[in-house]
């Protein structure tokens, strides 16, 4: 997760870099902010999807503490 952050984080300076020196036009910025913003999300679905699987077992038993699942149904 930390290679990945750091790649989006490296592109995102580099297109900084690249505009401040005119290397890069606005649009090709926009591109990299936008896809920057589009990788940033995946990885925070993939990090509340690792906090998720993490807590399952826990979440499982205070859904059956509140009622909300049927003990006979859980898989221990």
């Amino acid at each position: 997760m930390k290679e990945k952050f750091d790649f989006i984080y490296k592109s995102v300076c580099d297109a900084i870099v690249g505009l401040n020196a005119k290397k890069i036009n606005v649009e090709h910025a926009k591109a990299v902010a936008s896809l920057a913003k589009q990788a940033n999300n995946v990885i925070a679905t993939q990090l509340d999807a690792a906090k998720f699987m993490n807590n399952a077992k826990e979440s499982a038993e205070h859904l059956e503490k509140v009622g909300l699942t049927d003990a006979s149904q859980s898989k221990d």
